[in-house]
């Protein structure tokens, strides 16, 4: 019975931690999320093209959350070897963004705040799973 006991007090303990470091990389992620949107949203507003503007706001973005998702969620050291993971993860989830962004621009017309916007749940369940199992893991 003690066994059955601690077992599942263990369960507990790894469902409540990671639910917690979930709801950690989200807030963390809102945080990001508005200062990446809010960089590209000025990009656009002084008549850059979307996708320097894109190009800027993620390379901006990639700065600040390297170091809120590495300290905040994460608690990583910062090395050399993580900040190249998190680069090419970020490069990855921007060719991704580029591609969705111009298509809903393009071809369903939207503006690009809007398209933005409807991209970024997607791009955050695919930050979550890079983030989480390949670059600070």
């Amino acid at each position: 019975m003690l066994t059955l006991i601690r077992h599942l007090s263990a369960q507990f303990e790894v469902i409540f931690f990671a639910r917690l470091k979930f709801g950690k990389f989200i807030l963390t992620g809102l945080l990001n999320t508005l200062v990446g949107y809010l960089c590209f949203a000025f990009f656009l507003f002084i008549d850059f093209r979307i996708s320097l503007a894109l190009a800027l706001s993620t390379t901006l973005g990639i700065l600040f959350n390297f170091f809120s998702f590495g300290h905040f969620v994460f608690c990583s050291k910062k090395s050399s070897r993580v900040f190249a993971k998190f680069i090419f993860a970020y490069m990855s989830i921007y060719v991704i963004n580029t591609v969705c962004l111009l298509v809903l621009v393009n071809h369903l017309h939207l503006s690009p705040y809007v398209g933005q916007l409807i991209y970024l749940p997607f791009g955050v369940v695919l930050s979550w799973i890079l983030m989480n199992y390949w670059v600070f893991k």
